[in-house]
């Protein structure tokens, strides 16, 4: 972007002085970044520059912006994309209240997802709302959940998780970094809520003599990871590659079905012998 370098779009030039050197660098590198894919937004973080109160959330908006730019592709040193500015001024609000690099690397890729041709695709406002209402151990839950399912094709071609993933709380406490199971079970509850998880599974199974958790993603949560990854993608192309499809889902609950039929039988037989083997003496 090298035609946009010098403008001073967040006026930084009469404040330079009292920027920290690293902040100025970054700025200048996003600067023609943030005029190709939502110039409205160089207002906002050109306040943020001015307003020392702010500049911790300026360093974080920063931050995101850098990994969005990372995750876009450009054509002879120019961005094609424009993203909504209902969108990207939102996702660099909610984004510069969060300091977790993970968190940050989320936002990013929602912010590229949001990037189109005309800039007018404002979907992404759903997946705002959901991500800044997340906690840090929820998106890390969500991420898990998404990455460790499989992912089942329907004839109508929409895409859902199969069934149950059923976690452990000992699993649970290292996915999230929260060794408190009482908070854990909360934050199962809260996904629930969202419709992240399914309506049934809520938190843990407290009848159960162990604290086991199904954290099976909806669709809902399948298209937030994708977003999130910076691809705007539906699920069934996204996957493409690593799909199952219903019949096979059938088949192979059948086989297990007949297994576990043939093994209570198998039981069953040997229990007879025994009680025969018994009588006979």
């Amino acid at each position: 972007m090298s035609e946009n370098k010098g403008l001073d779009l967040f006026g930084i030039k009469p404040i330079a002085s009292a920027i920290d050197t690293t902040v100025k660098k970054s700025l200048e590198g996003i600067e023609g970044f943030l005029f190709l894919t939502c110039k409205p937004a160089l207002g906002e973080l050109g306040l943020m520059v001015q307003d020392k109160v702010r500049y911790w959330r300026l360093n974080n908006a920063i931050k995101m912006l850098e990994k969005a730019k990372g995750k876009l592709e450009f054509q002879s040193d120019k961005l094609e994309l424009k993203s909504h500015p209902r969108i990207g001024l939102s996702i660099i609000e909610n984004s510069s209240l969060i300091d977790n690099d993970f968190v940050l690397e989320l936002w990013a890729g929602l912010f590229a997802s949001s990037c189109t041709i005309d800039g007018q695709d404002d979907e992404n406002l759903i997946f705002v709302d959901i991500l800044k209402s997340l906690t840090t151990a929820q998106a890390r839950i969500i991420q898990f959940a998404v990455e460790n399912s499989r992912k089942v094709l329907y004839p109508n071609g929409l895409v859902t998780a199969d069934g149950d993933l059923k976690v452990h709380a000992d699993e649970l406490k290292r996915i999230t970094g929260v060794d408190n199971i009482h908070r854990i079970d909360r934050e199962l509850d809260s996904l629930n809520y969202m419709g992240l998880l399914p309506s049934l599974s809520g938190g843990f199974d407290a009848s159960g003599p162990d604290l086991i958790a199904n954290i099976c993603p909806t669709y809902l949560a399948l298209s937030l990871y994708i977003r999130c990854q910076g691809s705007s993608l539906d699920p069934d192309i996204y996957w493409k590659d690593n799909l199952i499809t219903e019949e096979e889902i059938k088949r192979e609950r059948e086989e297990i079905a007949k297994k576990e039929a043939e093994e209570r039988r198998q039981e069953a037989e040997e229990k007879r012998k025994k009680a025969n083997q018994t009588n006979q003496k």
